[in-house]
């Protein structure tokens, strides 16, 4: 089973930004990002000792006047992540007009390869680079 160190090895082996967060009630948590400017933000997370799956995540912030403005921008979202195969939720969950989506992918520890992992990590970044490019 792979361990966290790798997780961070792995990235850093890439040439990534790669930080620790150490604030906050995860066990593991990384903050991936480009090696150069600025781009998507994607967290690794280790939610406790015992887990046995990693969530890959990141949050992307809303244009609200632009969702006030076009009703369907909302809804094209929605089908695009569904598309996508991630998961997400919006926040806050019963607002008219969220101001941002979580987007997350859920990978087990058992089994899992560099390949995998770079694949999971570059999903969860594409579906926030396709969430944004609905703001353009």
């Amino acid at each position: 089973m792979v361990s966290d160190s790798q997780i961070f090895d792995w990235f850093v082996e890439l040439g990534m930004k790669v930080e620790k967060v150490t604030s906050g009630n995860f066990y593991f948590h990384i903050v991936i990002s480009p090696p150069v400017g600025e781009g998507v933000k994607v967290s690794v997370i280790r939610t406790n000792p015992n887990s046995t799956y990693y969530i890959v995540t990141t949050v992307v912030d809303f244009d609200s006047a632009k969702l006030k403005k076009d009703q369907s921008l909302l809804k094209n979202i929605k089908k695009d992540l569904m598309r996508m195969n991630v998961e997400f939720f919006l926040i806050p969950p019963d607002a008219e007009t969220p101001k941002s989506v979580q987007i997350a992918k859920i990978v087990f520890m058992e089994g899992l390869t560099k390949n995998e992992m770079l694949n999971v990590v570059e999903l969860v970044k594409n579906s926030a680079y396709l969430t944004l490019s609905w703001f353009e």
